[in-house]
């Protein structure tokens, strides 16, 4: 089933600092909407908009044409990876597995070496092995809508690769917004590109856009 994800006159100003002014932005099942900026640019706001964790007094945010109006948001509707780290470091794998109804032997398809993981405490794994699983059950968890901010953060190549695969599979039935410092990656994966930048969202359609919004430049260095 088809469903929308629109964004629209999101105000947010911290002195003369216009983070987010008239931001708008749409997303749909089926499709993988990337987001970049600088550092500091808004991105994590405007995720924090779109879940309810920050309310502007300007702003709309809807599904399906439906108003959401308060911060709750229920988990069949959106799901949001933050940048941080957020499952207890107590939980068995099986446990945080089982809490997003979420199949473990599915993931060890696509990360088979954790296929004796599911007893091991959060605790006992990299920071990079830790984000594997927060992002994998967060991305395939059901739901409507997935927010991933800086998703490949201290992943080593090979996993961000097929974590890229799982997007893919992944945006079938269901939208996907996604920001990341790693920009190639998110090129890679959207199927719209937009760079925020004075507040507002300028869509991208290569990287020569790219360049005239000065994200990055002719020698393709990337802009914090």
């Amino acid at each position: 089933m088809m469903h929308t994800l629109d964004i629209s006159n999101l105000r947010l100003e911290y002195g003369f600092n216009r983070v987010l002014w008239d931001t708008c932005l749409h997303c749909e099942t089926g499709k993988v909407v990337g987001i970049l900026g600088r550092n500091g640019g808004g991105k994590s706001c405007l995720m924090r908009v779109i879940y309810g964790e920050l309310m502007l007094k300007d702003q709309y945010v809807a599904i399906d044409r439906k108003a959401l109006l308060t911060r709750e948001r229920r988990p069949e509707d959106m799901r949001y990876l933050l940048q941080q780290s957020f499952v207890p470091l107590g939980l068995s794998v099986r446990r945080v597995f089982d809490d997003f109804g979420v199949d473990f032997n599915e993931f060890v398809t696509d990360f088979p070496e954790f296929g004796n993981d599911a007893r091991k405490r959060m605790k006992a794994f990299s920071t990079g092995e830790r984000r594997i699983i927060e992002v994998y059950v967060v991305l395939v968890a059901d739901s409507k809508f997935c927010l991933l901010d800086e998703p490949f953060s201290f992943m080593m190549p090979l996993h961000v690769q097929k974590m890229k695969e799982v997007i893919w599979r992944e945006k079938a039935r269901k939208g996907i917004v996604i920001t990341d410092h790693y920009f190639e990656d998110v090129i890679d994966i959207s199927d719209e590109l937009f760079v925020l930048k004075g507040g507002k969202t300028w869509p991208v359609s290569d990287r020569g856009d790219l360049e005239l919004l000065e994200y990055i430049k002719k020698t393709d260095e990337i802009q914090y």
